[in-house]
């Protein structure tokens, strides 16, 4: 019985134990800001405003598809240097907390099951702004999909910065 019950829990265990390539890739960048979280919050809140403040972001659309009884952000985001359109949907929004999250739909990222979150939050005087992402890597290598992704972050942290500085 004992050995019975020890094989019982082994077998749990390993169909929960998460594996190799079942691990989500994790990507948390953040800068502060000598400004306002409700000022930060008016440049970045916005759900198309990428556009104003990312610099590998040409143009934003905005699009409110009802999907199932509910309207649902989608934002096209047009990349600079020619690198296609990326489709991103709104996941939820808290005002309150100064967040919103969205799910990558397609575009030509190296990601798949790719979920992220912006958030303002008070510090001191100040801000400080988190980006936060995970995802699976897709056409390429888990470090090079995470140094893509790192590298986008840090870009458009910087363009926040700077246009928070105005």
């Amino acid at each position: 019985m004992k050995r019975a019950v020890v094989r019982l829990i082994g077998f749990l265990a390993a169909l929960t134990a998460p594996t190799g390539p079942g691990f989500a890739l994790e990507v948390s960048r953040s800068v502060e800001i000598q400004t306002s979280p409700g000022a930060v919050w008016a440049l970045v809140g916005d759900f198309c405003a990428i556009e104003k403040w990312h610099p590998m972001v040409v143009s934003c659309t905005l699009s409110n598809d009802d999907s199932e009884g509910r309207a649902v952000a989608t934002r096209s985001l047009v990349a600079a240097g020619n690198l296609g359109t990326i489709v991103e949907v709104e996941t939820s929004r808290d005002e309150k907390t100064m967040t919103y999250s969205y799910a990558y739909v397609r575009g030509p990222l190296p990601v798949k099951a790719y979920n992220a979150t912006i958030a303002v939050h008070p510090n001191g005087s100040g801000s400080t702004v988190v980006w936060t992402a995970t995802f699976d890597a897709a056409g390429m290598t888990d470090a090079e999909a995470k140094a893509d992704i790192e590298g986008v972050y840090d870009k458009g942290l910087a363009g926040i910065a700077k246009e928070a500085s105005r």
